[in-house]
C-alpha cells in the first residue's frame, strides 16, 4: 500500500471534479434512460407492470406449460 501526499487545495478539486462528472453523469442517464419511481409506489407498480408487458410483447417472458416445467425453472434459480 502506498500513500501519497497532496496539498488540501488539489484535493477540493478532485472532490469538486469528481462531484461535478457524478451530476453529468446522472443528466446523460436520465436523458437516455427512463427512470424509474421509488420502490414500492403506486407509480412503480404502474411503471413495473408497463415494462413487464413491453417484455412479454417482445418475447422476453417465460412461458411454463405444466408442474414440471415450473418445479424445473425453480429448480434452477436455486442453483444460478
Amino acid at each position: 500500500m502506498q500513500t501519497v501526499t497532496v496539498p488540501a487545495e488539489t484535493f477540493e478539486k478532485i472532490l469538486s471534479r469528481l462531484d461535478q462528472l457524478t451530476e453529468d453523469v446522472q443528466a446523460i442517464k436520465s436523458s437516455f434512460f427512463e427512470k424509474e419511481p421509488p420502490y414500492g409506489s403506486d407509480a412503480w407498480w404502474e411503471w413495473s407492470d408497463k415494462k413487464a408487458k413491453e417484455e412479454i410483447k417482445q418475447g422476453k417472458g417465460i412461458t411454463l406449460h405444466n408442474k414440471k416445467e415450473l418445479k424445473e425453472f425453480f429448480k434452477n434459480l436455486k442453483n444460478a
